[in-house]
């Protein structure tokens, strides 16, 4: 319990100085390089106030312009920090409106630029997932996405969401994949409790995707899907492979 509390002050007093420094970055027109610095800062310290360490293997894939879409499983909030903290990048997430509803996690996303979308309302998240494609190219962003669409109750690779693939297929940014481990164990949906651990994070090779047809968008959901199966320990497949 000491840790938990460790990491929820840590949160707190790491969401307002950051979440402050972002929104006066914004504010001056600061540059991308400011608001990585603020980003980082952030995802840093929740790591460390957890006692979470992030490994990360396969850098080589990532695209040197850092214009690029990560699509990633997801088993824990802390996924989110692990990518921050731990690619060579300007990271920016493509996440669900729900995350609105956590206050540290949602003042520190919205501060520091990701990408809140609301799945139930299709032409607002057209416009939202047009206007990030154009935010990648300008800003030279590296944008992440959770086909799954949530975290993993079980930490098993779940059914990937097609409306995911939206973006990929709209710019020419190649799509690299990425397999994380180890977030279920350190604090899984539904968990009250932080535990110290560590975060294994994997790429593979970038996918360039091909066409725009509903037919390319199943395509490249089963070529990613396959990619970020066969990085998981033991496969890490459970459930179909769409929906």
């Amino acid at each position: 319990m000491i840790r938990t509390a460790i990491f929820y002050v840590t949160l707190v007093l790491a969401t307002i100085f950051f979440g402050a420094m972002a929104a006066v970055v914004a504010l001056v027109g600061g540059g991308r390089v400011w608001m990585d610095r603020a980003n980082r800062g952030w995802a840093r310290s929740a790591l460390a106030g957890a006692g979470v360490r992030v490994t990360v293997h396969g850098l080589e894939h990532l695209h040197p312009s850092g214009i690029q879409i990560i699509a990633a499983n997801h088993q824990s909030y802390f996924d989110i920090w692990a990518l921050i903290a731990g690619l060579p990048a300007s990271v920016r997430f493509i996440a669900k409106q729900e995350l609105a509803n956590i206050p540290m996690l949602s003042v520190g996303m919205r501060s520091a630029g990701h990408v809140l979308i609301d799945r139930d309302r299709a032409r607002s998240a057209r416009e939202t997932l047009r206007e990030a494609g154009d935010r990648m190219q300008a800003e030279q962003l590296t944008l992440v996405l959770f086909p799954e669409g949530t975290r993993s109750r079980d930490g098993q690779l779940g059914r990937f969401r097609r409306g995911s693939f939206a973006l990929a297929l709209a710019t020419p940014a190649p799509l690299v994949p990425a397999a994380l481990d180890g977030g279920q164990r350190v604090y899984p949906p539904g968990a009250k409790r932080v535990r110290p651990g560590s975060i294994t994070v994997r790429l593979g090779p970038a996918i360039q995707p091909e066409g725009a047809e509903p037919a390319d968008r199943k395509t490249l959901l089963r070529r990613t899907r396959a990619a970020i199966e066969a990085m998981l320990p033991e496969g890490g497949s459970s459930g179909g492979a769409s929906r």
